[in-house]
């Protein structure tokens, strides 16, 4: 698929219509830009919820810029920057504006967030929206603060309004406070019935707004997109993606702009995170969808984020098959686009690499990989520790994909059958069944998921009983020694197990069960053997599992000795076949994608220090390499040696650049 650009621009109300037309014209004509996405009342110009005639005018401003465009053939589309708000930063809802605002679950009320609930101000959106729907944009987007979580200064979000606990108590058939209503929600064990309700009710009240804009904008001839957050932060509000697709297409194909990257520079772990967030957004959405990723940047252009970062970030984008890319590298505020010329450069000089990716990339591939499979439910079923915080019901998904994609280990965020890697509290999501299968062929479990593995009674099956956690405080560990070379680097490796790090903050001990085999012990720091490490186990199901003691989701502790480790366990839990790997340098972290029968891979440089030779070792279903090629940061490509799924590149693999690899 050829790249198409979406820049999304703002410019001020008041500004010389001929010049900023002028303007966008040219940085259009030189950066190759398909698409202008006009802001209206973003960040820096927005002071609250504007009155419908601000926001007529603003309309009245873009009108002459988006015919101006349309004549060259550029196609316009509009972002509203806030349906709710983001965030109060000292705004105040304005006179005539008596909204209930937004509550978070302790009780505190935002100043101008408001809640989703309230009458007038659902009847004053619903206006807005007819005025920007009758200006015909190709697409009005709704922002991602239409959404329960991350509305600042509220504790973690709302809304806990009394319109919302009226409507809960009226559904639910009984009388309650907000105090009593998050406490059964959040309470530990087997969740309350209320959990379910509450989330219900939140998710009847955004479909219902959505589907109603819609109308209205498909009324007038134009598409409603929808962008959206972190996919676990949405669990947290129990989202449905299936009613949210339904709510804001009919006809066609939903729009929809994932997030998937962070706005600044960002060192190498982002590019996991990258990975994992475009695999949960495909897993979400109907196979017809238009897929417009963002290009994040906020600040603006490349003091704020490099070309070279900005690049990558696009190229991922394009290896999952993107529609169209949009593209945050002008301001809000309303700046000229020839104030920094160099960005239509970069967007031009890069944009036949992004084209050829397409080309290589068809979006109806899939990845492949261990399995770090997910669920978009996760916290509607997940068994809290007790802590009174409606944080408690965050499932971390992703603990498993940090370890993995950094020591060079392709993952999928789906199951796969021969192996599978589970984490925290990622257990409670799936039923015993399920669970079972797993266990019958190749499991990976960190301390907190092989726990509640043993809670459910499958501790049989896992090599383990009597579980319990201990910390620092109560016996002083340090570090883990390897105890077998066919589960480490060498024996007698060690790897670190300080509390400094917050992966080794408590370890799971327990009784190993007769057949399980230890593969690593705790040592304190006079080397002092005070507990078990990591144990493997083949059960009665035939299956093998390897449980290490430390917690996977919260963050990570990379090593040579710990790479070796996590390595030779996958291959002894997939017995020996291999699932896709890479080796040659620190943060190489590779992508394989198939459509079944054909194959195609992705080496990422997420490091500094830079390689001049990859081994590689494919899916064993991929064949052998036969061509790779080398794409760098100017947006060059070139072709590298490959023998024997060796990759000698003639110039050194940089920072964020890549190499695309072909078995054919």
């Amino acid at each position: 698929m050829a790249v198409r650009y979406t820049a999304r621009m703002q410019f001020q109300p008041g500004q010389d219509s001929g010049l900023i037309s002028d303007e966008f014209l040219e940085a259009c004509r030189v950066g190759q830009i398909d698409e202008v996405m006009f802001f209206a009342f973003a960040e820096e110009q927005n002071d609250g919820h504007d009155t419908l005639k601000r926001i007529q005018s603003w309309m009245d401003t873009l009108r002459p810029w988006k015919h101006a465009l349309e004549a060259e053939g550029i196609e316009v589309s509009l972002n509203p920057w806030h349906s709710l708000l983001h965030t109060d930063r000292g705004r105040r809802l304005k006179p005539g504006q008596s909204w209930q605002t937004m509550v978070d679950w302790r009780g505190y009320s935002a100043s101008a967030v408001v809640c989703p609930l309230d009458p007038a101000w659902r009847d004053y959106y619903a206006k807005a929206m007819r005025i920007f729907a009758a200006e015909h944009f190709r697409v009005i987007w709704i922002d991602d603060d239409i959404r329960y979580h991350n509305h600042a200064p509220l504790d973690w979000g709302g809304c806990w309004c009394p319109l919302h606990v009226a409507e809960f108590v009226r559904r639910a058939g009984t009388s309650a406070s907000r105090e009593e209503i998050v406490s059964r929600a959040i309470q530990s064990g087997e969740p309350h019935p209320w959990r379910g309700l509450w989330f219900d009710m939140w998710e009847d009240s955004h479909v219902a707004l959505l589907d109603s804009w819609r109308e209205i904008v498909e009324g007038a001839g134009s598409r409603l997109g929808l962008m959206s957050s972190s996919v676990e932060a949405h669990a947290m509000e129990g989202r449905d993606w299936s009613r949210w697709w339904h709510a804001i297409a009919r006809e066609s194909p939903p729009v929809h702009r994932p997030h998937f990257w962070g706005y600044s520079e960002t060192p190498a772990p982002i590019l996991v995170y990258g990975i994992s967030q475009m695999q949960q957004h495909r897993a979400l959405r109907p196979a017809a969808i238009e897929s417009d990723p963002e290009i994040e940047c906020f600040p603006y252009g490349p003091w704020n984020k490099s070309f070279r970062q900005t690049l990558a970030q696009m190229a991922l984008a394009q290896v999952f098959g993107s529609d169209r890319l949009a593209i945050s590298l002008y301001d809000f505020m309303g700046n000229l686009p020839s104030d920094e010329p160099e960005r239509a450069k970069f967007l031009a000089r890069v944009k036949p690499v992004l084209d050829w990716l397409g080309e290589q990339f068809p979006p109806s591939w899939t990845s492949y990989g261990a399995g770090v499979p997910w669920r978009a439910d996760f916290s509607r079923n997940v068994h809290t520790d007790g802590r009174n915080d409606w944080r408690s019901l965050e499932v971390a998904s992703r603990g498993w994909d940090n370890w993995l994609g950094a020591f060079g280990i392709a993952f999928q965020k789906e199951p796969h059958a021969s192996l599978n890697a589970l984490a925290g509290t990622m257990v409670w999501g799936y039923d015993e069944d399920t669970l079972r299968a797993w266990l019958a062929a190749g499991l990976l479990l960190d301390g907190p998921a092989a726990a509640a593995m043993v809670e459910r009674g499958l501790g049989e099956l896992i090599g383990l009983a009597d579980t319990r956690f201990i910390t620092q405080d109560e016996v002083l560990y340090s570090m883990e020694e390897s105890l077998d070379a066919e589960f480490g680097l060498r024996p007698s490796a060690q790897m670190s197990l300080n509390a400094d790090k917050p992966y080794a903050n408590r370890l799971l001990q327990g009784q190993l069960l007769s057949g399980a085999r230890l593969i690593s012990d705790l040592r304190d720091p006079t080397q002092r053997v005070v507990g078990h490490g990591a144990l493997a186990f083949e059960n009665s199901l035939g299956g093998r599992v390897v449980v290490v003691p430390w917690d996977a989701s919260a963050g990570t502790n990379l090593c040579t000795q710990r790479r070796a480790q996590l390595a030779k366990v996958l291959a002894w839990l997939a017995r020996g076949v291999s699932l896709g790997s890479v080796a040659g340098g620190a943060w190489l972290v590779p992508q394989f994608l198939t459509d079944g029968t054909r194959w195609r891979g992705v080496v990422w440089n997420a490091s500094p220090d830079a390689v001049r030779e990859i081994q590689i070792r494919p899916p064993d279903a991929m064949g052998l390499i036969q061509r790779a090629v080398h794409c760098g940061a100017e947006g060059n490509r070139a072709e590298a040696v490959v023998r024997s799924n060796l990759v000698a590149l003639a110039q050194p693999l940089q920072q964020w650049e890549w190499v695309v690899l072909n078995p054919d």
